[in-house]
């Protein structure tokens, strides 16, 4: 445009960055609203993990449908738990010496029924999972392969070297860990249930 001084100017407004930038986030709010109540979890506290990846999501894919967020939704729990499956029971095998995978051993089990909901459920032994956080997912994931080697072998594991009883699963600043009951009244974080990761 053209200014009364006969000055060509911009025919953007000074705060147009700044509103362009809060409508941007009013529909990255608006879409993540909907997504939330697609997939059951509107007005849950998630964890920062689970709205880091929603807005890393939107970034790349933008608006996308909600039938293909709750694929994703799923489809990302689902590779976690693998991925804690493997975590959990090699550690469980390197604790015990007794095999928790196998052939003939069946007790995880990746379910996806549109009847009981619309994301995959991930189901071992009584545990069961479905929100896409790393450390829900491999506390769920512990507490099932535990309770595995529990009522498979009726072994106890893991346990405290210190007060010789056995572990639960825990979480300490958004870690999954082994804690135990023993010793101070909140009882005490033996070490993170993946052991790559400090507590």
């Amino acid at each position: 445009m053209i200014t009364a001084g006969g000055e060509v100017g911009s025919h953007f407004s000074p705060g147009f960055h700044c509103h362009r930038k809060a409508a941007m986030m009013s529909n990255f709010s608006d879409w993540q609203d909907r997504m939330l109540r697609a997939v059951w979890r509107h007005g849950e506290q998630l964890p920062e993990e689970v709205l880091t990846w929603m807005a890393e999501l939107y970034g790349e894919r933008g608006e996308i449908p909600e039938s293909e967020f709750c694929e994703s939704w799923t489809a990302r729990t689902f590779s976690m738990a693998r991925s804690a499956f493997e975590t959990v029971t090699r550690s469980a095998e390197q604790d015990t010496g007794k095999a928790a995978t196998g052939d003939d051993f069946c007790y995880i089990d990746y379910v996806r029924d549109p009847d009981l909901g619309p994301v995959g459920v991930v189901h071992i032994k009584s545990a069961e999972v479905s929100t896409p956080d790393s450390a829900e997912v491999l506390g769920a994931v512990a507490e099932g392969v535990q309770e595995f080697v529990m009522s498979h072998h009726r072994v106890t594991w893991p346990v405290c070297g210190e007060h010789d009883r056995g572990l639960h699963v825990g979480y300490f600043h958004e870690t999954a860990v082994w804690k135990c009951a023993g010793g101070t009244t909140d009882g005490h974080v033996v070490r993170a249930i993946d052991p790559a990761v400090q507590p």
